[in-house]
């Protein structure tokens, strides 16, 4: 199944990069057509569709089911009108971490939450016009990354920023 899914993401990255960056307007729609491109083959009831099921993630309670649609809708509101306001590396690592720790945070599909996530990353970085990277963090990362977004779960966004800081910092 891994193989597969694998196979699916490369799909939905190569049709990605097939589009101009301006022509890329991230909705829930957007968002629901990625992660059916990554789940569609395998789960064809539930793919592209928020979870209905109330979920713990870890210690964390993403939203109930029956909120999801208002909270992607304002999270695209939210990310819209955010990339009006870049100014610098600081500005674009800030909303990369926003990004990054919001969609995790709401939480809203079933499953694949989290390559959802990061090709919804990769299409940000894309559309800024930055080098390609990877959005995820390796296995030395992970324990900081996970720390990060807990950090981010009180309301400090800092150290997901630093972390992003650093990417940017070491992409070629």
């Amino acid at each position: 199944m891994s193989e597969r899914i694998a196979v699916n993401i490369a799909h939905c990255l190569d049709a990605l990069l097939e589009k101009s960056p301006d022509d890329i307007c991230i909705t829930p729609e957007w968002i629901g057509g990625i992660h059916r491109g990554i789940a569609g083959g395998l789960f064809p009831d539930w793919a592209g569709r928020f979870r209905s099921a109330d979920v713990q993630v870890g210690t964390h309670l993403p939203p109930p089911g029956h909120e999801l649609a208002i909270h992607i809708r304002n999270f695209c509101l939210d990310l819209d009108e955010r990339l009006r306001h870049l100014q610098g590396a600081v500005d674009i690592a800030t909303l990369l971490a926003w990004v990054d720790w919001r969609f995790q945070w709401i939480h809203p599909y079933k499953d694949f939450n989290g390559r959802t996530g990061r090709i919804l990353l990769v299409a940000l970085c894309y559309k800024l016009a930055l080098p390609p990277m990877n959005p995820a963090a390796d296995d030395s990362g992970k324990q900081a990354y996970f720390e990060a977004l807990r950090a981010a779960d009180t309301g400090d966004l800092d150290p997901l920023t630093e972390l992003w800081l650093v990417r940017l910092a070491n992409i070629d």
